[in-house]
């Protein structure tokens, strides 16, 4: 919201600064974000009056001028066509800025001229170049324009919240102000001369949606010229960053920045009947709006229409078949209530966004309609020369009926940490226009807040103006004495917090990827039919085609951001997420949200070196980083299987299940080259995909103390001779379970392929540690426990003692 200050104290008589008044606004609660100064550059143009008119030696069309600056006479080289003696006219000075461009002493044709007399267009006050700009003859000479004109000079750029609709006019700003310093509120006029037959009769107003539009009022203004306004109207519309137009159309966007209020001017004679009609927009129904774009109106769009069709897009922008043209005459104006809900959502669908739209989305003051359909005929009247007529049409089905809220003395008190009086509370809110009521003991009181004051909706919304009007800066900061305690977080989030250490301890990234989706993402996967990833969430509004579903699978997600860094050439990838996926879910309103973790790596397992070369990530890396997740967790039972057949994005012959006690925890294995095909994952990936409620149900919430070893261990290895089909995990698992209470330990340490064995035999070499909690093992107490678990092995997995 941009408001001039010399706007403002046509309201509120105040002696600030702007510097001033920006910190007193910030500090109430309105945040001033800069004080513009919009004619820094006019500072060296000042009024100067022609004196005598000289030909020019060397041009014809070139005069040149003497005229009086005030303390000193100097001549200047001008072809302006209206150039006369007598006139006052701006004269910019050496030194001036006019737009981007500095005023200097220059010689035209050999003459030196010290300065240069000024349009309005070389002022920025218009787009009028066909002669100089004529000041009012009795102007003294030497003053400056912004001076002699009273020109807005001094702006301030304010950043109004989302709730304050109020605040989007001078009135709003200046009301604030009033009740800051506890000045008066000056308003201005309002009741036009009226003349001429009455507006009943002449033109009609009917309402058929009321929810969309609670009140419509409306004026009837004859024989108008249309014109230019005046400077002072297009220096403020200026000021507030509009473009001037007519003195029509002007003085609908005046109101508009001066009390709040979008209007909107009907050429009277296009509306078909003299007849207003508001209603919905029908299906299909098309509409050329003011910018000469047709667009189709969403069913819900609210339509302001005449007896022949519709005119404008209530609140939004009007209609080319109703503009005011030149050679219009006789306006209607429009003073209306529309409901926010419904203009934000049309405005949205149009993609259309106006200065009337963003005032009515936060809503307007309903009470004031009547007044400022007053205020613009009145203008309009003394502009453009029209005649008012009497009386106005003010259709309001559904009347204001104002809030009335319990104000408690004490409670504001102890909100805002103050010793407040019953004038620091309740004075400043009478100040806004809240209305006070005695309550029914003398702490409370009963508040009806303004029509305008549409935030204010509870009682501690009071309370906050309360604090907002002291000023948050008169709030003292103290700690608070509560005794403050946090409950352990749940189990869920002091897993994932884990299982994120975990996985950042091995060098995997974190990565937080969008959740939603682009809905080829399963095909992409190669999911069955049937696969249950497919049921996706379709989006109502989404973002954009590509992100339409919400995701049922993190891999998508994971992949395609280690494509984006394999693209931009970073050659090692190591990605892990935690998140939820969506599946829909037949006859429910609401889809499942189960939790995920996922994994992709590509590249090298680790940063190569001169010791230990390059490792290229391989299935064992991934299968490790599980198992070390498992071990973080203190996870029992984790075992690696194959099943009948691989995931579709897997490569079936580098791939292996997860299962957790007989549970399937998920998978990993290598990505399927039509899979990585589809990614544009050139490299080698590898991926892994969990249960995390699975991994939170299972994992051991507590940790059991276990002392440290006070005796030796025993080790024993042995090298077993199996085929080569049987998995390693099975064997461990075996001996792990074997059941002898002093074994400890059960590891791989060796695995050998070749000669002397046979084809389809490898040697898998176990480490055995035993060990007992109150003494030394004897090999005599080991050798028996030992020997069985040998033989049970070898019995168990056909295997033989490697000699």
């Amino acid at each position: 919201m941009l408001a001039p200050l010399k706007w403002l104290r046509e309201f509120v008589d105040f002696d600030l600064s702007a510097l001033e008044l920006a910190d007193l606004l910030t500090n109430h609660g309105l945040e001033v974000e800069a004080v513009n100064n919009r004619l820094a550059g006019l500072s060296r143009v000042i009024s100067a009056k022609v004196l005598a008119i000289d030909p020019h030696p060397n041009a014809d069309r070139l005069h040149l001028v003497t005229v009086d600056c005030g303390d000193r006479r100097q001549t200047v080289v001008c072809g302006a066509p209206n150039v006369c003696v007598g006139m006052v006219s701006p004269l910019a000075l050496v030194g001036a800025m006019l737009g981007e461009d500095q005023v200097k002493a220059v010689r035209i044709r050999g003459v030196e001229s010290q300065g240069m007399l000024c349009s309005e267009r070389d002022l920025g006050l218009s787009g009028d170049h066909s002669g100089l700009m004529v000041l009012d003859p009795a102007l003294a000479p030497g003053r400056t324009l912004a001076e002699a004109l009273n020109l807005e000079t001094e702006v301030l750029e304010i950043s109004v919240t989302p709730n304050r609709g109020d605040a989007l006019s001078i009135l709003g700003i200046a009301r604030e102000l009033a009740a800051l310093l506890g000045l008066p509120l000056t308003m201005p006029p309002c009741e036009p001369a009226e003349e001429g037959p009455p507006i009943e009769g002449q033109a009609a107003v009917e309402i058929i949606d009321s929810q969309g539009c609670p009140r419509y009022a409306a004026r009837l203004v004859r024989g108008v010229g249309i014109a230019p306004s005046p400077l002072w109207m297009r220096d403020r519309l200026e000021a507030c960053g509009v473009r001037p137009i007519n003195n029509v159309v002007d003085v609908t966007n005046y109101i508009l920045m001066e009390l709040g209020q979008p209007l909107h001017a009907f050429d009277f004679k296009r509306l078909a009947g003299g007849r207003i009609i508001v209603r919905r927009a029908r299906p299909g129904e098309m509409f050329t709006t003011l910018d000469g774009s047709q667009r189709q109106m969403p069913e819900e769009a609210l339509m302001i229409c005449d007896a022949a069709g519709s005119v404008a897009v209530a609140g939004i922008m009007g209609g080319l078949n109703s503009e005011v043209e030149e050679d219009t005459q006789n306006v209607l104006i429009e003073s209306a209530f529309f409901d926010p809900t419904s203009i934000r959502r049309t405005s949205k669908r149009l993609g259309l966004s106006t200065e009337a739209s963003y005032r009515f989305e936060r809503s307007i003051d309903i009470s004031g309609c009547a007044r400022a359909c007053g205020r613009a005929a009145l203008l309009m009247a003394a502009l453009a020369g029209g005649r008012v007529a009497p009386g106005i049409i003010d259709a309001y089905p559904r009347p204001f009926s104002p809030r009335r809220l319990e104000l408690s003395l004490r409670r504001t008190a102890a909100y805002l940490g103050l010793p407040l009086s019953k004038e620091q509370v309740l004075g400043p809110l009478e100040r806004l226009g809240v209305k006070i009521e005695p309550g029914p003991d003398q702490d409370r009181f009963l508040a009806e807040p303004p029509a305008a004051r549409t935030d204010l909706e509870r009682p501690v919304d009071l309370s906050e103006e309360v604090a907002r009007l002291v000023g948050y800066n008169n709030i003292p900061a103290s700690m608070p004495r509560a005794q403050i305690s946090a409950e352990a977080r749940p189990w869920p989030q002091r897993l994932r917090a884990r299982v994120r250490d975990a996985m950042a301890a091995q060098g995997l990234d974190e990565a937080i990827t969008y959740s939603f989706a682009h809905p080829a993402a399963p095909d992409w996967l190669g999911l069955a039919p049937d696969d249950p990833r497919r049921r996706v969430v379709k989006l109502l509004n989404p973002l954009s085609e590509e992100q339409s579903v919400l995701r049922s699978s993190l891999l998508p997600g994971l992949l395609t951001a280690a494509a984006r860094n394999l693209a931009y050439r970073v050659a090692d990838v190591a990605l892990f997420e935690v998140g939820k996926v969506f599946l829909a879910r037949q006859g429910e309103p609401l889809p499942a949200e189960p939790t995920r973790l996922a994994a992709v790596l590509s590249g090298l397992a680790q940063p190569a070196s001169w010791w230990a070369g390059e490792a290229p990530v391989s299935l064992a890396r991934i299968k490790g980083a599980a198992e070390y997740l498992a071990g973080a967790l203190d996870l029992a039972g984790l075992a690696f299987a194959t099943a009948p057949a691989a995931p579709p994005y897997l490569d079936p012959a580098e791939w292996c299940q997860l299962t957790l006690d007989g549970q399937v925890l998920g998978e990993l294995g290598r990505l399927a080259p039509a899979v990585a095909k589809a990614f544009d994952l050139e490299r080698p990936t590898y991926l892994l995909d969990l249960d995390f409620d699975l991994l939170a149900a299972q994992a051991p919430q507590g940790k059991r103390f276990q002392p440290l070893p006070r005796f030796p261990e025993v080790v024993r290895d042995v090298a077993l001779v199996l085929a080569e089909s049987v998995p390693a995990g099975l064997v461990l698992a075996a001996a792990r379970s074997h059941g002898d209470p002093w074994l400890k330990a059960a590891e791989v340490f060796d695995l050998y392929r070749g000669q002397p064995l046979a084809k389809g035999q490898k040697s898998l070499g176990l480490r055995l540690t035993y060990r007992a909690e109150d003494r030394t093992l004897t090999e005599e107490e080991v050798t028996p426990g030992y020997q069985a678990l040998v033989q049970e092995l070898c019995r168990a997995f056909k295997a033989t003692l490697r000699t």
